[in-house]
């Protein structure tokens, strides 16, 4: 049997905090809360053991970035995870900056903040590079491979695209396009979850059983479910640019167009990480 992923949920917002505790507990986390950065620096000195810190920015007190810096004076190898909502580029630059290993936004999806959790699980023996220059352009920093599929291929096609193994970083959407690769749409998780939940209204459906068991989804064409008019950026774009629109929109990754085409994506902590930003 696999160990429990041991997780510290740290928030001041009490019932948030009981409330995700109690969803995470029923995916088969073992999960501790705590209510202020000063209960949960506490604790980690103390040896909690813990995997993952998923951990507020905004709290009275001793705040999120504050709290992060002591996490990782006393636990470094500790994943920690920011979860806002008063997000801010300025921010989110400190917390990847001082090492945290990702920064969400409330609402936060539970089915993307569990993913992350297990990224965040594995990776912890694997350490960052250190930013050795800023970069300010879309184009200076390494866009990820575009995750795509035609408008006339099936759902179960986009959720075998959408599956992470073990170690790999989770796709959180793909891309629909054209021939000559010009966007057309996006198809995330949540809304081939929302598909399987019309045709299976009784089932309680989670992203893992819904990966089991693809024939729960509908016969349908991904141009049939996708969302229009996903937000871009050019390749010659600024990160600044790239980051506040992905802030304001509440996404974590943009697709990069070149002359109409769409060439990857560039993802938000990796843009926090190479910002030309004042934050000292």
């Amino acid at each position: 049997m696999n160990k429990k992923i041991r997780v510290m949920l740290v928030d001041d917002e009490e019932q948030f905090v009981i409330n995700m505790a109690r969803i995470l507990k029923v995916r088969g986390f073992d999960v501790f809360t705590a209510f202020s950065g000063y209960e949960a620096v506490d604790v980690i000195k103390h040896g909690g053991g813990f995997d993952v810190v998923v951990l507020d920015v905004k709290m009275p007190g001793m705040d999120g970035i504050a709290t992060l810096k002591q996490i990782k004076k006393w636990a470094p190898g500790i994943g920690v995870i920011m979860l806002t909502g008063h997000a801010t580029l300025s921010s989110g630059i400190q917390a990847m900056r001082k090492g945290a290993y990702d920064y969400l936004m409330k609402p936060c999806d539970i089915e993307d903040l569990t993913e992350k959790l297990k990224e965040a699980h594995e990776a912890d023996r694997i350490k960052r590079h250190p930013v050795l220059w800023p970069r300010k352009t879309v184009r200076e920093i390494a866009l990820h491979p575009l995750k795509k599929l035609l408008p006339d291929e099936s759902l179960d096609k986009a959720l075998g695209m959408l599956g992470r193994e073990a170690g790999e970083t989770a796709v959180e959407e793909v891309y629909i396009v054209d021939l000559e690769d010009r966007l057309q749409g996006v198809v995330t998780r949540k809304d081939l979850l929302n598909e399987a939940k019309k045709i299976h209204p009784q089932a309680s459906l989670t992203w893992v059983k819904l990966l089991e068991n693809p024939h729960w989804l509908p016969e349908k064409a991904t141009k049939q479910i996708m969302r229009h008019d996903p937000i871009t950026i050019q390749l010659n774009g600024h990160l600044t640019d790239a980051a506040n629109q992905m802030i304001m929109n509440k996404v974590r990754c943009m697709p990069v167009l070149k002359s109409g085409r769409a060439i990857g994506i560039i993802k938000l902590q990796d843009v926090f990480q190479y910002i030309e930003h004042e934050i000292e």
